[in-house]
């Protein structure tokens, strides 16, 4: 109880010392990168095209390598980190970081002309 009533104690000081200040910081960066992604065309689109379909690619082939030995199992549709082998659990992990953010770079080309 004592230690939420200090962490709650730390928050309160941060904001009171810093403010808005990392909001609006976070909020121009977020304006940046939006305008970025919004007049993107030409040669820089492909690139990031290319760039976002390799991650799409490479974060499936991690995630299927991890779950062959369940595939070979007769396991098809196991859920989560528990149904891989712990000796493959770093790949299943980077392979769906690596998936998510191919999505998220495909969506932002989503927002370009």
């Amino acid at each position: 109880m004592k230690r939420d009533r200090l962490e709650n104690y730390q928050w309160k000081k941060f904001f009171e010392l810093w403010g808005l200040f990392p909001i609006v910081i976070v909020a121009m960066l977020f304006n940046e990168v939006l305008e970025y992604f919004m007049n993107l065309s030409g040669a820089p689109w492909i690139c990031f095209f290319i760039a976002s379909f390799a991650l799409l690619m490479l974060g499936a082939a991690m995630i299927g390598f991890a779950k062959l030995p369940a595939y070979r199992g007769g396991r098809f549709f196991t859920f989560g980190i528990k149904s891989v082998p712990e000796q493959l659990a770093g790949h299943y992990k980077w392979g769906w970081r690596l998936f998510l953010f191919g999505v998220i770079l495909s969506l932002c080309l989503l927002l370009s002309k």
